[in-house]
């Protein structure tokens, strides 16, 4: 045996890390004959930038060396279990690092059937899971690859194993729009298109947020049904009216209730009204809710109003009558209040989409320069935050900075209540947030500093806010 001219063994190691990107498979025998047990190379963890750890077949796999991943399999046997972490792509510190990822599991994921085959002939676990459960029949559906589905299902593929947080094959292949792919998962694997994910949440969800009419059809075909999630208690119907897609809601609504289809409708006008500030958004809406207002007319199906009104809402309530819409009709203000009376009976006062609306609906008076109205909503926002005990983002803390920065330039005051209340707020999140206590210290700190300064002002200027 010939013996190996290097200086150490950590020069052996990167000479056999290198010969193997290369694809040399000649040089790669060459090296390995000159050590006594070339498998013990094969089956340790190489480590790499980024946390990433891997073999040397794991190396010739994700370089698609074909060639040099058989002459390994054939000649030296090396365990094919050994467990990988590894990204995909060119090195970045922003890679996602998949743990316990096995070669055939990432032959799968590069969508490399030839390989696939090659590893499941020696002995490869067709149900190996990584850390997250993901098993290589979910490589093949993610790629949409129903040849390489069908030939792991006949060699002993579970299609039942689902990633973490219940997250099947169906959904995989329905959010990557693989229609084949999940044609045979239902027609063929008969798999069940109403199991729902850890969040209560469907494929015909997934075909929803997708924004694909033919898998929306195609399931609902299928007996896909429309019920909420469990997360935030919105059904497929209703994700279809909040992303503004009239025509999935026109295909889901013959599916649904009476009341379902009605909800859509307002949900929609909502949207509409909640997200552009143009004349046609206020037509848009205008449309949606007289449609709602004649279905409920029709079936004698009264809203459930709530019994007080809300100051930053201007004390109005929602429209019960076509007149009442009407006369609100051409007013874009009145038609977003509309929209958010709307979507808080709709979708509650935890719902993630209507405290967003709420934050919207303040960003845009700010850019008006309605700083005291853009306060107002974003407080009450804030508000039903700590009500519900809804975690408190530190970006969301941070953008009251801002805007009270952005008053105390234009208008030199700032409403004193409101910046005690974020003031507590943060002090709050400091005790609860260790995750992100740094930047909610310097947004407290940078809220003192204004807080100074507007007092310095006031004595110039004879003002009193602070």
């Amino acid at each position: 045996m010939m013996k190996f001219d290097c200086e150490s063994a950590d020069e052996f190691d990167n000479l056999l890390l290198s010969t193997v990107r290369q694809g040399d498979i000649n040089l790669l025998e060459r090296h390995l004959s000159t050590v006594s047990n070339p498998v013990l190379y094969l089956n340790r963890l190489y480590n790499e930038r980024n946390s990433q750890k891997f073999t040397l077949l794991m190396i010739a796999c994700l370089n698609n060396h074909r060639d040099v991943m058989c002459m390994l399999l054939q000649r030296y046997k090396p365990d094919l279990e050994v467990l990988n972490n590894i990204a995909f792509g060119d090195f970045s510190p922003s890679q996602q690092i998949f743990f316990n990822a096995s070669v055939l599991w990432a032959a799968t994921s590069i969508n490399n059937f030839d390989m696939v085959k090659l590893l499941v002939e020696h002995g490869a676990n067709v149900n190996h899971q990584t850390r997250t459960g993901s098993t290589p029949l979910r490589g093949a559906c993610y790629n949409g690859n129903v040849s390489m589905a069908r030939y792991l299902i006949d060699n002993g593929a579970n299609m039942h194993l689902n990633k973490e947080n219940n997250d099947t094959n169906l959904m995989v292949s329905v959010c990557h729009k693989h229609r084949n792919m999940v044609t045979y998962l239902v027609d063929e694997l008969n798999c069940d298109v109403n199991e729902c994910d850890g969040n209560g949440r469907s494929s015909l969800y997934d075909a929803v947020v997708c924004a694909s009419i033919e898998l929306v059809e195609f399931l609902l075909k299928r007996g896909a049904q429309n019920f909420r999630a469990i997360v935030d208690q919105m059904s497929p119907l209703m994700w279809a009216a909040e992303k503004k897609r009239p025509d999935l809601v026109d295909i889901i609504s013959p599916y649904c209730s009476i009341l379902e289809r009605i909800e859509a409708q307002e949900l929609l006008g909502s949207a509409f009204a909640c997200t552009n500030r143009d004349n046609d958004a206020c037509d848009q809406s205008f449309n949606c809710f007289s449609r709602a207002l004649d279905l409920r007319t029709t079936h004698n199906l009264s809203k459930a109003m709530t019994t007080t009104a809300n100051a930053i809402f201007h004390n109005r309530y929602e429209c019960q009558t076509i007149d009442q819409l009407e006369k609100i009709r051409t007013n874009t203000e009145l038609t977003y209040i509309e929209g958010l009376l709307v979507r808080e009976r709709l979708l509650g006062p935890t719902n993630a989409e209507y405290r967003y609306s709420l934050c919207y609906r303040g960003a845009i008076l700010a850019d008006i320069g309605q700083y005291h109205e853009a306060v107002a909503y974003w407080i009450y926002e804030l508000g039903l935050c700590q009500q519900y005990s809804i975690s408190i983002d530190s970006k969301h803390l941070r953008r009251f900075a801002s805007l009270f920065s952005g008053m105390l330039y234009k208008t030199k005051s700032i409403p004193t209540e409101a910046i005690i209340i974020v003031i507590k707020a943060i002090c709050d999140q400091l005790g609860r947030d260790k995750q992100n206590f740094n930047d909610n210290l310097f947004t407290l700190l940078f809220l003192i500093t204004i807080t100074t300064q507007v007092q310095c002002v006031s004595r110039m200027d004879n003002l009193y806010f602070i």
